[in-house]
């Protein structure tokens, strides 16, 4: 792994200057063609009261050659790191152990964001500390439109939320209220680094790759609330061949499912069981990949510590069976 910081960054670091600002990060995995973009957004801040790091997760491109003349600019704080690859998870891991500010997000590097993000966020935070909530709030979620404007939802957006703010946690949004908003989140670095974001040691952990969000989240929520703030400031694109929804779904993305699945339900099981759909869903998901990805019965009860979990992937037994897509190959 290697790190360059450029001289604006250097300086910042020296002369230890406000860290009531937001770390940026951005993690790129053999997408050159889009770094100039999201430095474009970057550049185009309102408020420039930010730094940005720069992950490169073992891209086989030039990526490197595109961040280092960017670097050379010198037109932002940077820091630029490159890495072997390991997951967006790994990247981000990277990237936190940098941090030096009081807020921290992810910007990625494929989609469009609002000139006023960076001003938008700062002030929201302002007015969380004027309302006497800074140690109950650990994030600020706004949301995403496609390009044509439509809220990236899985249910009809209401439009009269619009600029409206509800104080709440991820697990009440996802299932209680049902609210599956595409989020963007700016995080209060101290809150981040009081959960146990990335655990080490768990059933399969050898074997995985993508890090769901979700999980640790969900570790977030159970310390904090998170202010969902409805106004829109990043855009999603699909112009890039190497997204996660339009990429080959490789034995490793289905391992992932699995074990993603596997641990949400394990550690979000109190909320889950209030969703039905949301539980029988994921019990479905978890019992055809454990048949598909040849993983016996016998493991998987032996790593469920709950009584109703197991109980569970016993009785879809004939389920995993029915859907007679064959195991995937090694």
């Amino acid at each position: 792994m290697t790190k360059q910081y450029n001289i604006k960054y250097k300086e910042w670091l020296k002369d230890g200057r406000d860290m009531n600002i937001i770390t940026i990060f951005t993690p790129t995995y053999n997408r050159a063609n889009l770094i100039q973009r999201v430095y474009k957004c970057l550049l185009n801040q309102t408020d420039k009261r930010f730094v940005w790091i720069l992950v490169n997760d073992g891209s086989k491109d030039n990526s490197d050659e595109v961040a280092e003349e960017i670097l050379e600019k010198n037109e932002l704080p940077i820091l630029f790191i490159s890495k072997s690859n390991g997951g967006k998870h790994s990247a981000f891991e990277v990237a936190f152990n940098e941090v030096r500010t009081e807020y921290f997000m992810c910007m990625d590097d494929d989609d469009i964001y609002s000139p006023k993000a960076v001003a938008t966020y700062l002030g929201e935070w302002d007015y969380i500390k004027q309302e006497n909530k800074f140690e109950k709030i650990g994030a600020i979620r706004t949301i995403t439109q496609e390009e044509d404007g439509t809220i990236v939802s899985r249910k009809p957006f209401n439009k009269s939320f619009l600029g409206t703010r509800i104080d709440q946690t991820t697990l009440e949004s996802n299932y209680i209220k049902h609210e599956y908003f595409e989020n963007w989140t700016c995080y209060r670095t101290g809150a981040l680094h009081s959960v146990d974001l990335f655990p080490k040691h768990y059933w399969m952990h050898d074997q995985h790759k993508f890090f769901s969000e979700g999980i640790w989240q969900g570790r977030f929520a159970r310390k904090y609330q998170c202010r969902y703030y409805f106004v829109v400031l990043r855009e999603y694109r699909h112009d890039t061949e190497t997204s996660i929804i339009r990429g080959h779904k490789s034995r490793q993305h289905y391992v992932d499912m699995f074990i993603n699945t596997k641990m949400i339900l394990d550690e979000h099981l109190d909320y889950i069981k209030k969703s039905p759909s949301h539980f029988i869903q994921d019990v479905a998901i978890v019992s055809i990949l454990r048949h598909k990805l040849g993983i016996s019965l016998k493991e998987l009860l032996k790593n469920t510590k709950s009584v109703l979990l197991k109980c569970c992937f016993v009785l879809a037994i004939p389920l995993a069976y029915l859907v007679r897509n064959p195991k995937i190959s090694k």
